[in-house]
């Protein structure tokens, strides 16, 4: 067990703070992806509309490019660069399951 004079106490008090951060910055995450995903579902019914396809290889290129920029640490671009990704191909599909859901 762990005493206040153990050097790593401090280490472990450090280390509870850092994970609730991250739970933190989690929960904010989780609550951006929830309207990422109600705001392509409505991409998703107005391209229905229009006769267009749920994929647009342009515009998730233009995306990605867009997102990476942002990332002033060019060491993490690539990184965030592939976390884009997986979540425009679960974005796009979420747009294309709710496109085969009948309608309420």
């Amino acid at each position: 067990m762990l005493t206040k004079t153990d050097p790593a106490w401090n280490s472990s008090k450090e280390l509870t703070k850092a994970r609730k951060q991250i739970n933190q910055l989690d929960e904010s995450i989780v609550a951006l992806l929830a309207k990422r995903f109600e705001t392509a579902a409505r991409i998703g019914s107005i391209k229905e509309k229009q006769g267009l396809p749920v994929f647009d290889p342009t515009r998730e290129d233009a995306v990605l490019e867009r997102v990476t920029s942002f990332d002033p640490n060019r060491d993490t671009r690539q990184y965030l660069w592939n976390i884009y990704r997986s979540i425009m191909e679960n974005t796009r599909q979420f747009e294309h399951d709710s496109k085969e859901k009948p309608k309420k």
